[in-house]
């Protein structure tokens, strides 16, 4: 399973993007993952990209590929749902942990 995490807007109008193959992931972590995406029924979720943007907001694409589908959202803070959210934290603070320094 692959999963790709981009992060757009905010006041500093920074991209974040994390690309991720849970086969390289410590087991455990990988787990936690499948389990974040399987309690929200991630591939049951619809686009949810509200129509009018939220000023400064964060703007989020997530898709998760698996051998036999691939799936793709859109949110922002406002319109994800608590799992969302909790996906969310745990892709940026990857994200995050992942950059290197300027």
């Amino acid at each position: 399973m692959w999963i790709t995490f981009e992060r757009s807007g905010g006041i500093m109008g920074r991209k974040m993007s994390l690309a991720l193959d849970l086969t390289n992931l410590p087991e455990d972590e990988a787990q936690s993952l499948r389990l974040l995406l399987d309690e929200m029924n991630f591939f049951a979720l619809q686009d949810d990209l509200p129509t009018s943007p939220v000023p400064d907001g964060f703007h989020y694409a997530i898709t998760v590929r698996t051998e036999t589908v691939t799936h793709t959202i859109h949110t922002t803070d406002m319109s994800a749902s608590p799992s969302l959210r909790a996906l969310i934290q745990d892709l940026s603070t990857r994200a995050r942990t992942q950059r290197k320094p300027i």
